[in-house]
Order: C-alpha cells, then structure tokens, then sequence
C-alpha cells in the first residue's frame, strides 16, 4: 500500500502558483465533502468507502488533480478487496472463511485562521488492523496546498528529525516504546513528504506523524510529534539571509604577469545540495583559471626572454548586484588582460523567501522568450541606427548568444525584482561596447 501510494503521489501536478488574486486582507475559504459513496457488506467481510472532494483552492488544476488522487484511491481498494474476496473463497471453506474489512475515509482536523487541514486513511482490519493516514494542509492566504518544503528546509528537517530521535529516546528510558533503530526509523522519517505523514496544527506548529507499526508496535498506534521552540516558525514568517564571503586566494605578481584569485564562497541556502554544487562550481572555476595562468606562464618562459615577453593578468572575484528583501543577487568575474581585455560573468539570484537558487526556469516560461528575444534585438538595432551601437545584430551572433543565456548564467533580478538578460564583452558588440545588459520589460 504504501508503494502504491508513493507511485501515485508522484502523478499528482500540485503548484502553489496562484490563478486568482486576493487582497492581503480577504482569505480563501475551503469545502471538504464526499464526492461518493460504496460499501459492501458480507457474511466474513466488508468495504465502506467515502472518497472526499475539496473545493476552493486558487489553482483548480491542482485541485482537480487532488480530487483525482482520493477518486483513485477507490479503485486500488475496490481492486484490493476482490482481489481477497476471490482469494478467501477459493483458499478455504465456507465453515472457515476468515473475517476482514476495508474502509477509506476522512476527517476535517484543524479549521485555523491561516490553514485548513484535513486527512484521509485508509482502514483494513483483519484479526489485527492497520491504517494509513495521510495529511493535506491548505494556506488560506494563497489558496493552495502547502508541501512540506515550504515549511521547512532540508537543514530545518534534519533539525526535526533529531528532536524527535530524541524525544523517542527520553520515552524508552522508562519504557521501551519507540524502534530508534536507524535502518528503522530513518526509513520512515525519510517518506515524511511522500506519505504526507506532517501537518500544520491550530497553533501553526509543524506535526509530524508516523503510521501504526512504523516506528512502534501497533499497541501505540499513530505517533504524532509536535514541533515547538524555534524550530517551528515557519520559513514564509523567517527569510533566509546569505553569507558571501571569499575562501581561498591565490595571489601572483611578477614583473611581466600577475595572477589574483579570490574564490567567492556562499553559505546558507535551504538546500545543502544546492549551496555544496554552487561552490563546487566556483572551486573549479578558480583552479581552472589558475592552471590557465600557470601554462601562460610555462610557454611565455619557454618561448620569449624577460624583457620581450607578454604582459598578461588573470582575476577572479565576485560583486554583490542586489541585496532587497526578497532576493540577494552577485555576479562572479574572471578577467583576462593581455594587451586589450575579456571578462567572463556569471550571475547568481537567491530568494531569501525559500532560501533556494532561482532557477531560469522559475523566471521565465517557454511563452516568454520569444519576446525577450525581439526586445533586445530591437534595443540593439535602435542602438545601432542611433549610432550609439555597435552590436551584432545577425542571426549567426546574437542567435548563439541569447540561446547560451540560461546555461553560461547570463542573467539575474535586480532591486527592483526586474529581470536582466547579460552578455560579456565581445559576445554580441565589438569590445568598446563593453559587458552590455537589457532590462526586460515586463
């Protein structure tokens, strides 16, 4: 069952993205109720199942995707129950059928100013019983189904899951209730977010709940863990903040070259992953500018003398763009100078409302980039037949070079959230045009 249910989970199309506005002011409001009813009722067994419907999310395409999912849950028992029935029949007689029953059901479980929170399980009894709860927590100021990573992040998470280790912990010393084993509980700690084992309570607490026989033997039933202290504030009410600071340097000054690296290091993001990958990414940038420096070096002292030799610089940095509210945006810089100049950026937007990296794809849709496209070729011809421009308004240029924005990092929002599209020097004008930008209008 639980299988089934993470297969199913995965199907679900759920975005927090609204499609209706409301003032800061008015609330969503939600309806739970049954969409259909089947039972069955026999001699040794049984089936009661009432699929439930909710209404009055902002996104009805999520909201008809969720309605889908319970619906489906009524064909996988109704396949389940047959499927024991016809079993049942032809494994034993008639004197000694066994008895057994399913039952899939819901339940309104807080009705707050801010949430609306209700569950749905799923029942089988046979000689012992077991039961399958899962928890679906609505906002009522965006109108949409809250999932366990706008509550909290992977770092918060991992806070959590001490906390309850050592909650478990502290109730085995008197008795032994809770399995701590790890193969065990981190097992089931680890499907919180599939199952939808978590919801926020009537006090805007975090709960996460275990099923029956999870993390203990049936006699304990579901297991639920309030989350207090500072570890239940939620991320939306706790913006993240940002550490960019510079780690390694490396710093060379010769009579012909010089070389002065400064490895920007950002520190945290929600997701450890990501952060881990960002700087990873800068490391390797770093020492790949560095080995290009030293082989520079090795063919200029193999191929000319001290006094004819090139002059050549290598530089890596970083610089902050925007530091609002909602986002931190920087750019990181490696500059070549050998006689005229090349500078390779790369730009870097955080939201300090998910603590995540903003994705191209977060920002701009598919529908949009024909228009970003048109609007920057139509700047640079306008510049061009100005004579302020000197751009390379062909196909063969520009077309290469916009395509590459989303991959060589080529864009960011600025204070005012408004997107930037970048290019680097030489990459669509002669050099004198230096590193343009384009404000998209939105």
């Amino acid at each position: 069952m639980k299988k089934y249910l993470y297969i199913l989970i995965t199907l679900l199309v759920l975005t927090a993205a609204l499609t209706a506005a409301v003032s800061a002011d008015e609330l969503y409001t939600f309806e739970l109720s049954e969409a259909t009813h089947i039972s069955d009722l026999a001699e040794n067994w049984y089936m009661d199942l009432s699929i439930p419907q909710v209404k009055g999310l902002a996104d009805k395409t999520a909201e008809n995707s969720l309605n889908a999912y319970f619906m489906s849950w009524k064909d996988y028992v109704i396949k389940e129950y047959n499927d024991d029935v016809e079993f049942m029949e032809e494994e034993y007689s008639t004197e000694d059928l066994p008895h057994f029953g399913y039952e899939y059901n819901w339940e309104k479980v807080v009705d707050s100013d801010d949430y609306f929170v209700f569950k749905t399980y799923l029942f089988y009894a046979a000689g012992s019983s077991m039961t399958v709860n899962e928890y679906w927590t609505l906002d009522k100021h965006s109108g949409s189904l809250i999932e366990l990573l706008d509550v909290a992040d992977k770092v918060r998470l991992e806070e959590v899951r001490s906390m309850i280790k050592t909650a478990m912990d502290e109730e085995n010393k008197t008795q032994e209730v809770f399995w701590t084993e790890e193969d065990i509980f981190d097992a089931a700690f680890s499907y919180i977010e599939e199952y939808h084992h978590w919801y926020i309570n009537e006090k805007g607490n975090l709960v996460i709940t275990f099923d029956k026989y999870e993390v203990a033997p049936g006699a304990k039933g579901e297991s639920r863990f309030e989350i207090t202290g500072d570890k239940a504030v939620l991320l939306k009410d706790n913006k993240y903040s940002f550490d960019l600071y510079v780690g390694d340097t490396a710093e060379i000054t010769e009579k012909n070259w010089y070389l002065n690296l400064k490895l920007p290091v950002i520190s945290g993001l929600a997701d450890i992953d990501q952060e881990n990958q960002m700087n990873a990414h800068f490391v390797e940038t770093f020492n790949g500018i560095r080995k290009e420096f030293e082989t520079a070096v090795a063919t200029a002292e193999e191929s000319t003398s001290e006094d004819d030799g090139p002059h050549f610089g290598y530089e890596y940095f970083y610089e902050i763009l925007a530091d609002t509210p909602d986002y931190f945006a920087f750019k990181t810089v490696a500059f070549f100078a050998a006689g005229s100049s090349m500078t390779r950026n790369e730009f870097w937007t955080l939201d300090k409302n998910t603590g995540k990296l903003v994705t191209w794809e977060d920002v701009v849709t598919p529908e949009m980039v024909q228009g970003i496209h048109d609007q920057i070729l139509a700047e640079m011809t306008d510049a061009n037949g100005s004579g302020t421009g000197l751009y390379y308004t062909d196909d063969e240029s520009f077309g290469f070079a916009f395509a590459n924005v989303p991959a060589y990092h080529h864009w960011y929002l600025n204070e005012n959230g408004d997107l930037v599209i970048c290019f680097d020097k030489y990459e669509i004008a002669v050099g004198a045009q230096g590193a343009p930008e384009f404000i998209i209008k939105r």
